[in-house]
C-alpha cells in the first residue's frame, strides 16, 4: 500500500511551491519545499487562489492594465501575498493593500512585501472605517470578525468595486435580537448553538440580499474543509447589474419573519443613501 504523504498528494496548484512569499512567510523552507505543518495551509490559499482569479475574470478585470485590491483585516496575509503573486504572474502590475488593526502584522507583512520585492503591495495599520483611498476592482474580508465583514461589503458597495469576496466570521449581532424575539420560528429552538447556527445563517442570507439589491451576483460556497475549520463559507459578489427594489423589499420581509432588526451593513447603507429611507 501507497503512504500518503503530502509530497505523493501533490497536484498541479496554480501557486508555484518554490513562490518567494510563501518562503517569507514560513509556509516553504529554503529549498521551496513546502513545510509538513504548513501544507493545509497551502492547499487553502491555492483553493482560494482559484476561486479569486476565476471571479476577477468573470469582472473582465483581467483585462485592464492594472488590477486594485484591497484586504481588510489582512493578518498574516498568505492571501493578500498570493493574489498580488498571481495578479503579477498575469500580467496585471497590480496595486494591493491590507489593512489590519494589529502593527506587528503590519509590519511582519511590509517586511516580507521587501524581502520578496513586491513592490506595489503595502499594509495598513488602521481600522477598516478610517481606511478609504478611493476605488478598488475587488475587496476582500476573510474572517474579519462579526461587523466588520458588514465594513468590508460597505466599502465595495459605496465604491461599486466589480468584485467582493468574504469569508464571515463570529456572526453576534442578529444574535441579540433572536434570543428576544417573540416571532413563531423563534419559539421552535430552544438551544443556544441552534439559535447560534440560526443567527449566523440569518446574518450571511441578509448579507446576500443586500448584495443583491446592489446589483450584485451572488455565490456562496465552501472554500475549505470543515476538517481544518468551521468558519469555511465563501460570499462571492460580482456586479452585473443595476440596483433592485425587489431584493430591498424581501429583505424587509425576512427581518419581519424572523424577528431581527436588521445588521450594521443595512445601516451603513441607509446612511449612504443606497436603501429607501424607512
Amino acid at each position: 500500500m501507497t503512504e500518503h504523504t503530502p509530497h505523493n498528494r501533490d497536484k498541479n496548484y496554480r501557486i508555484r511551491k518554490e513562490s518567494s512569499f510563501l518562503k517569507a512567510l514560513s509556509v516553504s523552507n529554503d529549498a521551496g519545499e513546502i513545510k509538513p505543518s504548513m501544507y493545509n495551509k497551502y492547499r487553502q490559499i491555492c483553493r482560494f487562489i482559484e476561486i479569486f482569479m476565476e471571479r476577477v475574470e468573470r469582472t473582465q478585470a483581467i483585462k485592464q492594465k492594472r488590477v486594485k485590491v484591497l484586504d481588510i483585516g489582512s493578518g498574516k496575509s498568505y492571501l493578500t501575498f498570493a493574489i498580488y503573486d498571481q495578479l503579477t504572474e498575469a500580467g496585471l502590475n497590480p496595486k494591493v493593500d491590507g489593512v489590519d488593526t494589529r502593527p506587528e502584522m503590519v509590519n511582519l507583512c511590509n517586511d516580507a512585501a521587501e524581502v520578496c520585492g513586491f513592490e506595489n503591495l503595502a499594509f495598513h495599520n488602521l481600522k477598516a472605517e478610517d481606511f478609504f483611498e478611493g476605488y478598488y476592482d475587488a475587496i476582500v474580508a476573510l474572517h474579519a470578525c462579526d461587523t466588520a465583514t458588514d465594513d468590508a461589503l460597505f466599502y465595495g458597495i459605496k465604491s461599486k468595486s466589480k468584485l467582493i469576496v468574504c469569508a464571515p466570521c463570529c456572526q453576534n449581532e442578529v444574535l441579540k435580537d433572536l434570543q428576544k424575539s417573540g416571532t413563531q420560528s423563534r419559539k421552535f429552538i430552544s438551544h443556544g448553538l441552534f439559535l447560534q447556527k440560526q443567527a449566523d445563517i440569518i446574518t450571511d442570507n441578509s448579507r446576500v440580499m443586500l448584495l443583491r439589491s446592489q446589483g450584485y451576483q451572488v455565490d456562496v460556497i465552501d472554500f475549505v474543509s470543515t476538517e481544518h475549520t468551521q468558519k469555511n463559507t465563501l460570499i462571492t459578489a460580482t456586479r452585473k447589474n443595476k440596483p433592485s427594489r425587489e431584493y430591498e423589499n424581501e429583505y424587509e420581509n425576512y427581518k419581519k419573519s424572523f424577528g431581527f432588526n436588521g445588521i450594521k451593513l443595512e445601516r451603513l447603507m441607509r446612511v449612504e443613501g443606497l436603501l429607501r429611507s424607512k
